[in-house]
């Protein structure tokens, strides 16, 4: 599925494929937008724009040679798109292809950041000139929303921060590892944004204004990944904090079942040397003898524990 807008002036309107022909001698910019796009209508973006489909295999590949690339008068760049939902956090990566007046976006799954962007051009009057402008204000969009989940992380782990001296429950376990988990995927993403947006910088098919714009994003990338780095620290200081306080608990644990097995172990000692039966044991003839078994028993385990409350072992 395809779907075309034309941006002119500051307003963006949808248009059919029938009609792209006619808008396009206006000089107007396009997105078009291809969402698991059938073999016709790769064939018309072909056909119509100068559109080169990568190979479905290049969208998982890390290297910046895959990521980024020219030929001729179009630029060709795969992102990554983070998408958190409930507790899932996954990474979608979607392809750019940029000639002339035209921006195409080639993607297997609904991205939240480009409806959220479409909704703001249709809300909101803004003149695009540029098909690279336009590239770069939605990658303003996805760098905004990667600073808004690194801010409520933020917030997440000063809680945790807190809380872990009162409990240490297995869902705290889980919150760790989840917020660990998203901020290495916003981190590997704004790497990822870095690397592609400076090859972007250096082209000469990219205009003046378009990249002030990357210029400034750069920065607040860079700042992003600081914020990274800070938190992954944080992150791993409370798992060690955590760990320690389990420890410790564990450690109580046992140092009151060894104390107790302390205390008993005479008491059981005197209990077995009573209780043999061999024919010679002048104890099997005591009247007193069990009376003074269990009064020897009871003392010895009263003595130890008294010495093991002086000692501050219980």
């Amino acid at each position: 599925m395809i779907k075309i807008y034309v941006l002119s002036g500051k307003r963006v309107q949808e248009i059919s494929e029938e009609k792209f022909e006619e808008i396009k001698r206006k000089g107007y910019v396009f997105w078009i937008d291809a969402l698991s796009p059938e073999e016709k209508e790769i064939k018309w973006l072909e056909k119509h724009v100068g559109f080169s489909m990568p190979p479905r295999e290049v969208f998982g590949d890390i290297e910046i040679s895959s990521k980024y690339a020219e030929s001729g008068d179009a630029i060709s760049i795969s992102v990554s798109f983070v998408i958190q939902q409930k507790n899932e956090i996954s990474v979608e990566p979607v392809f750019f292809f940029i000639r002339e007046r035209f921006l195409v976006t080639l993607h297997y799954r609904e991205i939240p950041s480009l409806n959220i962007f479409l909704n703001r051009l249709k809300n909101q009057e803004t003149y695009i000139q540029f098909a690279e402008s336009l590239f770069a204000q939605m990658i303003n969009l996805e760098v905004d929303r990667i600073g808004d989940r690194l801010e409520i992380l933020g917030r997440r782990i000063r809680s945790i921060w807190k809380r872990i001296f009162q409990e240490q429950s297995e869902e705290m376990i889980k919150d760790i590892a989840y917020y660990d988990e998203l901020n290495i995927t916003l981190r590997e993403s704004i790497n990822e944004k870095i690397r592609v947006l400076t090859r972007f910088l250096n082209s000469p098919l990219v205009n003046a204004q378009t990249k002030r714009e990357i210029k400034i994003l750069l920065d607040d990338l860079n700042t992003l990944l600081d914020y990274t780095s800070f938190y992954m620290e944080k992150i791993d200081s409370i798992q060690n904090s955590l760990l320690g306080l389990i420890t410790i608990r564990q450690n109580e644990a046992v140092k009151v079942f060894t104390v107790i097995a302390t205390v008993f172990l005479p008491a059981t000692l005197i209990a077995s040397i009573f209780g043999m039966n061999f024919k010679y044991m002048p104890e099997l003839e005591w009247k007193y003898g069990y009376p003074y078994s269990l009064l020897l028993m009871v003392s010895v385990t009263l003595a130890l524990l008294l010495w093991v409350r002086r000692k501050g072992w219980l």
